[in-house]
């Protein structure tokens, strides 16, 4: 398996655009004090989106994969 592969399906679970309301935002409890296994919320309606692991990953795996 290629490392683009490998880091696509760790962050899988990860949804960058909220299924609930389709907003883009996002919100953490306490930015401060969160550790990997924080809930991710959306912004807009607090439906839970992924944990912080997994929107660091999706950071680390998105140079050449996504463009916004």
């Amino acid at each position: 398996m290629q490392l683009a592969q490998e880091t696509a399906a760790a962050v899988v679970g990860f949804k960058v655009v909220c299924d609930a309301c389709g907003s883009l935002q996002i919100k953490l409890a306490d930015p401060t004090k969160a550790g990997a296994e924080t809930l991710v919320r959306c912004g807009r309606c607090d439906a839970v989106r992924g944990t912080l692991d997994q929107l660091h990953s999706l950071a680390r795996a998105s140079r050449d994969v996504f463009e916004i």
